[in-house]
């Protein structure tokens, strides 16, 4: 039934809801209690409005909008509206809207499809309702001020504050019902311990994103019960690879192992790659406690000193995980290959391994660097490694063809002693180890998408879509103004055209900065259950098959495939997976977009706490962001800084949003430029980093006019005006 049309061609306005419902109970020939349910429904989905007097109308039908908020610390916000570009929202509008909020709003200016200004009319549905903060006891009252600055303060009460004292980190329940009133009340849930301490900072973000870091009982029961062996019972039906000589390749500190390999030379002069992957499926029954866990975390979660696991270690360490020289039950993609290394065919079925080693990335790279220590060491399959990286490099040209868009950014790496001390933090870039497994990994998740797209069964893939055309249309611009020709505009749509473009700054002094930028002129990927095709791996078909021990997707696609290798018809699968497949995309993606953004704050996190002992020292850095605010410098071990306006020599400067530069009449910064910087301070728990640059005194005020975008107040470029690295401050 589509209530708001009939409402709309029946002239239903302005009628109460009981009126209302009489009505449509009549249309429909349904009960009245029924449709006074959908009604109120729709009421709190924005899509009628109920007015003062208690009349309903139809929310579109005023002008209303429904909107996510997104609200700055210094009040005003923007509202994110589907179809446009973001309303911008002044202080005086926003009429006590959280970042984050549900809301519906109206426009009160349009100047253009690029400026529109608006109003929160109402706030449907509060999307924060637990907050983490600093607890602070005063003379007259006690506070929580909360991490996230676009928040109020919290008033806690005597009887809500529990055990917690001065200057704690506390996890805070706002009280909803004094939310739309001037003074916000909270109810202490949970002490984390004093505010910059190491524990109780990372303990704030863990809380923040609300990860779950233990399993409930029900949960933990059931991975329990869960034998711990692979007896010679558990090879009926399934194919025997445990004479293959099975290897694993993870990082030393890996604490599962989900993916392995194998290879044997065919009769017909070419070879069969083995990829076998844990069959977590095969313990994890669909609908238990395990799976609503799973289900309900999504991902696994990687902090330097600690993980916050998808499943129970009785399953990600113990028997779902390849450790060697043990049985294990995997779902394994028998790929067969002819003597050049081209694919040829591919199948998928149940078996049973056992890993003769458990190799690192590190060993793998001595012994391509023929490592006589290793060689001798790994003799067995020291041969199976040349032909891993050979195929690899077949696959990787196959893939370079066909436009595969091969960014190399270097990720920092934070070190920690045992005492949870960080030691140094350095830039680690892929090597050819890792090239390997993950070449071949592609592989796999290509032949198991194409295979079930084929078929034509509901399927979770991984998509990255075509960048969008504004977008692509800024990044030719920024290339331009640097320098370097570039076809995005008539091309964007083609991932060769940024091939080329990595191509021309690849060894330049801009190579990493450009490529970050590029990087973020692109969707982002997610799971989908329409086969979209993979923007950046220019692959028609993709989907994450190779690690279910960690991600909820791969796991449940291993079920279906399990489902229709076991012989279930395919219509009893679309009936059975349509309606699941779309839930386990849309949960999985959001599950992990919250799980990087806490990864990234406890990284920043570490990062301001790291450089808090070199206060006052000088160092070598390049700009990686430019605003009307100061310049962003990221150093060499990948901590990021900003150099505010005030701090930059004398000047009058001119903003250029579209080279993101300052430019001055003696003085010029740009992305990509070096720079010398001293740290100047830093902000623990604000996760922030401050710098000057190196022989600069402080100069004072500036006038900076940006000639390119007289709206920049009310862009989206603007909304956060926060020191944090350019990683955090770009996450939307």
């Amino acid at each position: 039934m589509d209530i708001i049309k009939t409402i709309r061609n029946n002239k239903l306005i302005y009628y109460s809801i009981d009126e209302l419902a009489d009505d449509l109970s009549i249309i429909y020939g349904e009960s009245k209690s029924k449709m006074k349910e959908e009604i109120v429904s729709l009421i709190h989905s924005g899509d009628l409005f109920l007015n003062d007097k208690g009349k309903v109308s139809i929310s579109a039908d005023h002008g209303y909008f429904k909107a996510r908020m997104i609200v700055n610390k210094k009040g005003y916000g923007f509202a994110q509206v589907d179809g446009y570009n973001d309303f911008f929202i002044p202080a005086f509008n926003i009429n006590g809207a959280f970042d984050g909020d549900d809301c519906l709003v109206e426009i009160t200016a349009k100047k253009g499809d690029d400026n529109i200004e608006g109003r929160v009319v109402k706030i449907l549905k509060r999307n924060t309702t637990k907050v983490v903060g600093t607890y602070i006891v005063g003379k007259s009252k006690n506070v929580v001020f909360p991490d996230d600055e676009k928040l109020p303060q919290i008033r806690i009460f005597k009887n809500d504050a529990g055990k917690a004292k001065n200057n704690d980190k506390v996890w805070v329940e706002l009280d909803m019902d004094s939310i739309d009133s001037k003074i916000v009340r909270g109810v202490i849930l949970e002490v984390l311990g004093q505010a910059n301490t190491p524990k109780a900072e990372q303990l704030s973000i863990i809380r923040a994103h609300n990860l779950i870091e233990h399993f409930d009982e029900k949960t933990l029961n059931n991975a329990r019960n869960i034998k711990q062996v692979v007896d010679k019972k558990d090879f009926k039906n399934r194919q025997d690879y445990t004479e293959h000589k099975v290897i694993t390749i993870d990082g030393e500190d890996a604490r599962d192992f989900d993916d392995a390999l194998s290879i044997v030379k065919n009769d017909k002069g070419g070879y069969n790659l083995y990829v076998h992957i844990a069959d977590v499926s095969n313990y994890v029954d669909e609908g238990s406690a395990l799976d609503k866990e799973a289900f309900k975390r999504g991902t696994s979660v990687y902090f330097p000193n600690q993980v916050i696991p998808m499943l129970p270690k009785e399953l990600s360490n113990g028997i779902c995980s390849l450790n060697e020289g043990v049985n294990r039950l995997v779902l394994t993609v028998e790929m067969q290959l002819d003597n050049q290394f081209n694919l040829l065919s591919s199948r998928i079925c149940e078996g049973v391994i056992n890993s003769s080693h458990r190799m690192t990335y590190t060993e793998v790279m001595k012994l391509l660097e023929n490592d006589e220590f290793l060689k001798e060491k790994y003799s067995d399959v020291y041969e199976d490694i040349l032909l891993y990286r050979a195929i690899s490099n077949k696959q990787k040209q196959i893939r370079l063809a066909r436009g595969e868009i091969r960014m190399n950014i270097p990720e920092p790496f934070i070190l920690e002693n045992e005492a949870g001390e960080i030691v140094s933090i350095e830039k680690r870039v892929q090597d050819e180890a890792h090239e390997i497994i993950e070449s071949l990994m592609i592989m796999a998740n290509e032949c198991v998408a194409k295979k079930f797209y084929d078929l034509n069964i509901p399927f979770v893939y991984r998509v990255h879509e075509k960048p969008d055309s504004e977008k692509v249309k800024r990044l030719s611009t920024l290339l331009l103004n640097m320098g370097i020709n570039n076809k995005l505009e008539e091309d964007g749509d083609n991932p060769m055209a940024y091939q080329k473009i990595i191509e021309k700054i690849f060894n330049t002094p801009k190579e990493t900065t450009l490529t970050k930028f590029i990087l973020r002129s692109m969707m982002k990927a997610r799971y989908s259950p329409t086969c979209l095709g993979h923007f950046g791996l220019a692959s028609e078909f993709y989907c994450h098959f190779t690690s279910p021990i960690r991600r909820y997707p791969d796991l449940q696609i291993h079920r279906i495939i399990k489902n229709y290798l076991h012989g279930v018809p395919i219509e009893d699968l679309k009936l059975k997976y349509g309606e699941i497949v779309e839930r386990a995309s849309e949960q999985s993606s959001t599950t992990e977009k919250n799980a990087q953004e806490a990864e990234r704050d406890v990284d920043d996190y570490k990062k301001a706490v790291y450089m808090t002992k070199f206060i006052g020292d000088t160092f070598v850095g390049t700009i990686s962001g430019v605003q009307e605010y100061g310049i962003f410098v990221e150093l060499e071990n990948g901590v990021e800084g900003l150099v505010r306006s005030e701090g930059l020599p004398l000047d009058e400067y001119i903003y250029d949003d579209l080279s993101l530069s300052l430019k001055g009449k003696s003085h010029h910064f740009t992305i990509g430029d070096e720079v010398k910087v001293v740290v100047a301070n830093t902000n623990v728990q604000l996760r922030q980093v401050d710098f000057d640059l190196d022989g600069v005194k402080t100069s004072g005020a500036h006038v900076i006019k940006n000639e390119d975008n007289k709206k920049l107040k009310k862009s989206k470029k603007t909304k956060n005006f926060s020191t944090k690295s350019t990683k955090k401050r770009r996450k939307r």
